[in-house]
């Protein structure tokens, strides 16, 4: 379980009580809170690599964004992945500091999409990052209605 909520709990009838459980102790621990709840059915193990899955996934959000794959790639890497890496304990303080010493931070969106190209962003991305980065992928373009699932 998550400060935020419970993911990626395997339901099932006889972990069913357990997950009330959990569910009630968020509600207890903050009565207030409002939670978004998705049930979907386990599925079985992912076949693409997951450091690569979200590459496959590449040619339809260019498609959704009527971009070409560079520019797609360069949006994912500006908008998602780069908020990863800053996030981070250590990279982020790293990659932080010279990006600004750099002057990154001041130049134009349009000038910061182009220094994509250049930047490593998800090269320097542990497992926990790129879990991230598919999630994060996954949430918002899937409320713009694109499916960017797995393939069995």
């Amino acid at each position: 379980m998550e400060q935020s909520g419970v993911k990626d709990y395997p339901l099932s009838f006889t972990t069913l009580t357990e997950c009330k459980n959990k569910l009630s102790k968020l509600f207890i621990d903050n009565p207030q809170a409002k939670y978004r709840l998705t049930l979907t059915k386990w599925t079985k193990k992912r076949s693409i690599s997951a450091n690569k899955a979200y590459q496959a996934w590449i040619p339809a959000i260019s498609d959704e964004l009527a971009l070409t794959i560079p520019e797609a790639t360069r949006y994912i890497k500006l908008t998602f992945g780069l908020p990863i890496l800053l996030a981070d304990d250590y990279m982020g303080t790293l990659i932080g500091e010279g990006l600004n010493t750099k002057g990154f931070f001041q130049l134009s969106y349009e000038q910061r999409l182009i220094e994509m190209e250049r930047l490593p962003v998800t090269r320097l991305f542990d497992t926990k990052m790129h879990n991230r980065l598919r999630d994060d992928l996954q949430h918002h373009f899937g409320l713009l209605g694109l499916d960017l699932g797995y393939k069995d």
